[in-house]
């Protein structure tokens, strides 16, 4: 849900444009390149710290990996290549310092006057970034927030809808650990980004 709103309610994704998922190792990350190239995304970019994360997320569908293990330089420079090629949206899982360095690296070199569309989704590097004024002075770019407050309820449900509806043409991968419904208490405690837990009543 947190890409499918995301693209559809927010950035608007067109068929034939180009998205970077920045954190598309975990769940959801995967789940929003699987999204996009399903909404018809001409290219997907994909960043993330696990390497090995990294190679599955290619075969969901990632056309391009980067992986948020360089020093600030280096990653600003790998950013601004696909910046310069062209990136229409960014679906940010991360915030901190490596969506600072995208948008940095946006402002400096995506096209002058074209709009970049960043969505913030998650926080998983930090709650807070530094960011010059001059970035969006100097840029296109739309910063702006998905979630329960920045979508109406009605419009919510008219996602939820089209994801299912998308589940059974979407094909979509997702990893899973599973879990009688007796060991609850247990399960409730895992802490595993990269795979959903799903409770099965009747099993021990």
């Amino acid at each position: 849900m947190s890409s499918w709103a995301a693209y559809k309610e927010r950035a608007r994704l067109q068929p034939g444009e180009t998205v970077l998922v920045n954190g598309a190792t975990g769940a959801s990350g995967r789940l929003a390149v699987q999204i996009a190239k399903y909404l018809g995304a001409k290219k997907v970019i994909a960043t993330g710290r696990n390497i090995e994360a990294l190679r599955e997320v290619a075969g969901l569908g990632a056309d391009v990996t980067i992986p948020l293990v360089e020093d600030d330089a280096a990653l600003e420079k790998a950013f601004k290549q696909e910046f310069a090629q062209g990136v229409d949206i960014v679906i940010d899982y991360l915030w901190g310092l490596s969506a600072q360095t995208l948008l940095t690296a946006a402002a400096k070199a995506g096209p002058e006057s074209v709009p970049i569309r960043f969505v913030q989704v998650g926080s998983v590097s930090g709650s807070d970034i530094t960011l010059p004024s001059a970035v969006l002075r100097s840029s296109a770019i739309e910063l702006m927030g998905s979630g329960i407050g920045s979508i109406p309820l009605d419009r919510l449900f008219v996602s939820i809808e089209g994801l299912l509806g998308a589940t059974l043409t979407g094909g979509f991968r997702i990893a899973t650990r599973t879990a009688p419904l007796s060991d609850v208490a247990q399960a409730w405690t895992w802490n595993d980004s990269n795979a959903r837990t799903v409770l099965i009543a009747g099993t021990r």
